[in-house]
């Protein structure tokens, strides 16, 4: 998973860095409707979905290297 994109935007820090963190969780929570993107509510919490952002903002750590 390389996360340079797909059906989607790339996930890298530096394509979201200037993305508003709030929205981020709320299109990984919500979905996007009208796009691949599906709703994530039913399998997480909203915390988790936060979770996914702020380590996706700054690399995950195989990505860090």
């Amino acid at each position: 998973m390389t996360l340079k994109g797909g059906l989607g935007p790339a996930l890298l820090p530096e394509t979201l860095h200037d993305k508003p963190p709030d929205s981020l969780v709320a299109t990984i929570y919500y979905g996007r409707p009208g796009t691949p993107m599906p709703p994530w509510k039913q399998f997480m919490s909203e915390a988790e979905a936060s979770w996914i952002v702020q380590e996706l903002m700054t690399g995950f750590p195989e990505l860090r290297k």
